[in-house]
């Protein structure tokens, strides 16, 4: 072979290799790797600032070593595959800030898709790197089946109703809290706190706090007791515990020098851990009250406290931005959680203990995985500030901020209802037990209770309710409107009673007429089986009658003839004609009762048929009698029902007005 021979076989087969390459490549996704497609977008839009020689933030984009090492506050990227949670993506993409490139628009889409689908690949650094299998999504939520009570959930019972201290208005909402299992919401007022049914916007109760104002409202984990951490400024600051259903104040714990902001207590109800401007975290014994130990780690007033659901973690946020979680029984440093640019204004666990939420000034709320230790996600939540977030049990989110609304979001933070409804800051929210209701107070000291699927049935809670005295006559008035509407509903019910009753005695009546001719049916029957029984006994017994006959005949011939011969034989002839005629005629009188029996079984069975019929016909009647009693019967259930549940109202407000005037007697 030639060298120019070999040199065209080998251009051949080098084509063959390239199109059976570039097929394959057309067949195979496309590898987004840091060299090939990431590093030219941080070239144009991002090295400026970003460099080994200008590193602003201490990040470097330049070498993909530098990005994987991440910037002054920890990693950027990580190989997990979730972009989400990736602090490079959030910036660039503009869910967080400071947003990049700075005080310009995000990136061109295309290329936003780009730097998401190299996160999501496993940040590849170039065609030959493998992506490492990715770990689970740390957002992922099953919701737990623990802390719901077995029995019946703890609702108010004998709480109080006297409005401690009454004002003209309500101040700014420090609090509200939700009962984690039963429709009742807490919201702190003056000296007070008012316990509401959520769903009919009822008020159940009044708890007095004389200590001054509750700045942190949290429900034990089965909703039967109430923490309340609060007091007044620059005096006292305590953490007081109250039974749900009773509204006694079962413990008071702390004697601060200054008030509570944040407040919590373990999932046995055994500690209580609580934060305020002495920059100190603080646990006590519940039982004792003895302080246990100080935590002296924040270097600013502690805003937010909370003990995971499970009670190994404690989590408490300062003023400065400071989040650390520590270990709930010793009271060591577990995490501490850098990444917030603001004041912490709140905090929540999810369910399972795994994430925690923190909401803070910066207008975020960060998501927290408490086996990384890292952010898994952040919200950009509400302009100039988030000052409240709640988790319910499905993961959903509930948020207030000082742009004027309540916000709910889902398991992985997609916003799904935003309600404003004054122009002043939310600044507290709760989410009701089944996640139906969002519970919300602004700086003015309206409360709002909303639908979340109808937000045009929004009423409001009062913060500060008016003096029992004014409340009575509304609620006498209260009790002449139900009481009004309870005699129409009884006048209703014995109506109803009496159709029953009615279709009752029908039903009665016809199953009594349907008896008797079926008694006289049963009886014709039997007449003509005995009839019949009668007759076929003289059928038995005829031919032996006839025998008999037969044989007196032959005997009265015999003499007959024995008289011609002998006269003295006259009398036997008398005699035996005399028995056989006696026969004869008993024979003729059995014959005429066989011929008359006929017609008797047969007016029986005539008589049994006919009964029997007009018994079938009143049974035929008997299904629509059986449906008009059943429709009468379901109206008076009914009438029941609506007759019972306007009684229970009544009684209820009747004993609500009866505790109204004891109380202010």
């Amino acid at each position: 072979m030639s060298v120019r021979s070999a040199l065209v076989r080998f251009a051949a087969l080098s084509t063959l290799s390239a199109v059976s390459v570039c097929q394959a490549a057309d067949a195979a996704p496309k590898k987004v790797t840091y060299e090939d497609d990431v590093k030219p977008i941080f070239r144009q839009y991002c090295l400026n600032c970003h460099q080994q020689s200008d590193k602003k933030g201490g990040l470097a984009l330049d070498t993909f070593g530098s990005v994987v090492e991440g910037g002054g506050s920890g990693e950027v990227v990580f190989d997990d595959g979730d972009a989400e949670s990736s602090r490079l993506w959030q910036l660039v993409n503009h869910d967080d800030t400071p947003v990049m490139p700075p005080k310009q628009d995000k990136l061109p889409a295309d290329k936003l898709a780009i730097i998401r689908a190299w996160i999501e690949g496993g940040i590849l650094e170039n065609s030959g790197s493998k992506a490492k299998k990715m770990k689970s999504n740390a957002l992922a939520f099953v919701a737990p089946t623990g802390g719901k009570p077995d029995g019946p959930v703890a609702m108010p019972e004998t709480l109080p109703l006297e409005t401690p201290v009454v004002t003209s208005r309500a101040a700014a909402v420090t609090a509200i809290a939700a009962s984690p299992w039963a429709p009742l919401v807490a919201v702190a007022g003056q000296n007070q706190i008012v316990m509401y049914h959520s769903d009919t916007a009822e008020l159940l109760g009044i708890l007095p706090f004389p200590e001054g104002v509750a700045q942190e409202l949290r429900f034990s984990g089965d909703g039967s007791y109430l923490i309340a951490g609060g007091g007044e400024h620059s005096v006292l600051g305590l953490v007081a515990i109250y039974d749900v259903k009773t509204g006694e104040r079962v413990a008071t714990v702390g004697d601060e020098l200054d008030i509570v902001f944040g407040a919590d207590a373990n999932d046995t109800l055994s500690r209580v851990a609580m934060g305020g401007p002495q920059k100190m975290l603080r646990i006590f014994d519940v039982s004792s009250g003895e302080k246990l130990f100080d935590i002296k780690k924040h270097t600013d007033w502690i805003y937010a406290v909370a003990y995971s659901p499970d009670g190994v973690l404690l989590a408490s946020g300062d003023r400065s931005g400071g989040l650390i979680v520590w270990e709930a029984e010793t009271g060591r440093q577990y995490l501490d959680l850098a990444g917030h640019k603001g004041g912490i204004t709140s905090l929540t666990w999810r369910d399972d203990s795994n994430v925690l939420a923190s909401a803070s000034e910066d207008g975020t709320v960060k998501l927290w995985d408490m086996v990384s230790g890292k952010a898994i996600k952040s919200i950009n939540a509400h302009g100039g500030g988030v000052t409240a977030v709640r988790f319910d049990h499905q993961a959903q989110l509930a948020t207030a901020g000082r742009d004027n609304r309540a916000k709910l979001w889902d398991a992985a933070g997609k916003e799904l209802k935003s309600f404003s409804h004054a122009g002043e800051d939310m600044l507290e929210v709760a989410i009701t037990h089944d996640g139906k209701r969002l519970i919300y107070g602004d700086w003015a000291g309206s409360v709002f209770n909303t639908p979340v699927d109808t937000p045009d049935a929004m009423v409001r809670l009062a913060a500060n309710p008016e003096p029992a005295a004014k409340r009575v006559e509304a609620v006498k008035t209260t009790l002449v409107s139900i009481q009004q509407k309870l005699a129409p509903a009884k006048a209703n019910l014995d109506q109803a009673n009496a159709a029953v009753t009615a279709a009752k005695k029908s039903l009665e009546e016809l199953d009594q007429k349907v008896a008797a001719l079926k008694k006289q049916a049963a009886e014709s029957t039997a007449a003509a089986k005995t009839a019949e029984q009668t007759s076929a006994t003289f059928d038995q017994q005829l031919p032996t009658l006839t025998t008999a006959v037969r044989d007196l005949q032959d005997e009265v011939t015999a003499l007959r003839v024995a008289l011609k011969a002998d006269p003295s034989k006259m009398i036997a002839v008398a005699e035996s004609e005399e028995k056989l005629a006696a026969k004869l005629t008993d024979m003729a009188k059995q014959r005429r009762n066989r011929i008359a029996l006929i017609d008797v079984i047969k007016t029986h069975q005539q008589t049994a048929a006919a009964r029997q019929a007009e018994a079938d016909k009143l049974l035929a009647t008997r299904g629509e009698l059986q449906k008009k009693l059943e429709q009468a019967q379901s109206l008076a259930q009914a009438a029941q029902k609506a007759h019972d549940e306007i009684a229970a109202v009544a009684s209820k407000i009747q004993s609500k007005m009866d505790r109204l005037l004891a109380e202010i007697k």
